[in-house]
């Protein structure tokens, strides 16, 4: 915990690259997905289910909305959960300008709701602001869509095909967001330390990111999920627990912020849509749905991996063609 409070004091690591998972959302009373007992796969017996993974499939959806309707009326980001320690640490890395990227496998909400800038944040598996029919795509009005599931408790109807409507949160099967490939393609080379917090590592492609970096990684987790190599740091335990003892050492105040102003921009961003989440939507299904849609991100990160590689290498070899010249 020391040395990495002094790798941030001494500004060795300034451009920090973060991957996050549900374990940074346990302390605001969100379950995570995977945990023996408690997690929220061990507990969908009430939805009936023929397995669990069935609450965020399209087609399940298609067929029996119900129990993805009534699970994002629990979840509805700003109602009930509100950011946690470790949200506010990345929003204090965001505001000293320390922070690189976050990519979050959360569908909370609660790193927007922190506060954190919209361009620090990349949230892979989509999140509740916006919302589109899954027949023919078309946007839908999210605050009425809201309404119909967290307070009338009802599936959203499409207004154009009268196909279901979901929250923009990605199903299996579906692609990723574009800005998750564009920017990290950018971010992997830049990265001089990866903190990976409160996640399992097992759902691809977001979980082959530690493979890719080569700067150290920490990782803040109850479990070892990670090979640990020369240089990374294990900090085990809760995340909660462990930023606040980091906060302390760096001498940084994590206070609860009010949320009132974020959840107003919780709302307001519900009403429009960057211009890669539009195209997204507006496309018509390019066959790239099951397990086909999970292979083609698979392969895009591998490609953005080697052709990370392959620049270091020329960077590397420009490095001695330039010192044996001098």
């Amino acid at each position: 915990m020391e040395e990495l409070a002094e790798l941030i004091q001494n500004g060795q690591a300034k451009r920090i690259l973060v991957l996050c998972g549900a374990g940074i959302s346990t302390g605001a009373g969100i379950p995570d997905f995977r945990s023996p007992g408690t997690g929220l796969y061990d507990n969908l017996s009430k939805y009936n289910l023929p397995y669990p993974e069935a609450i965020f499939d399209v087609d399940y959806y298609r067929k029996k909305p119900d129990a993805f309707v009534s699970l994002a009326k629990e979840l509805w980001p700003g109602i009930v959960f509100k950011p946690t320690p470790t949200h506010y640490f990345l929003k204090i890395l965001a505001d000293k300008g320390l922070l690189l990227r976050i990519y979050t496998q959360n569908i909370d909400g609660l790193e927007f709701l922190a506060g954190i800038p919209d361009d620090k944040l990349v949230e892979c598996h989509g999140h509740f602001r916006t919302s589109a029919c899954i027949d023919c795509h078309k946007a839908s009005d999210t605050e009425r869509v809201k309404e119909t599931i967290v307070q009338e408790m009802e599936t959203p109807i499409c207004i154009y095909c009268r196909g279901y409507v979901k929250p923009d949160v990605v199903f299996f099967g579906e692609n990723l967001p574009d800005r998750f490939h564009s920017l990290l393609k950018k971010d992997i080379p830049k990265a001089d330390i990866l903190l990976v917090m409160g996640t399992s590592l097992q759902v691809a492609p977001v979980s082959l990111i530690p493979d890719m970096v080569r700067c150290n990684r920490v990782l803040f987790n109850r479990d070892k999920v990670m090979t640990i190599r020369p240089g990374d740091m294990f900090l085990q335990g809760d995340c909660d627990s462990n930023v606040e003892k980091l906060a302390s050492l760096l001498g940084w105040a994590l206070q609860t912020e009010e949320l009132n102003d974020n959840e107003e921009r919780e709302e307001g961003r519900g009403v429009e849509r960057n211009q890669e989440e539009m195209k997204n939507i507006d496309k018509e299904d390019d066959g790239n749905e099951g397990e086909g849609g999970k292979e083609t991100e698979v392969a895009n990160l591998e490609k953005i991996h080697i052709e990370t590689n392959k620049q270091e290498e020329t960077n590397e070899n420009q490095k001695q063609e330039d010192a044996s010249k001098g």
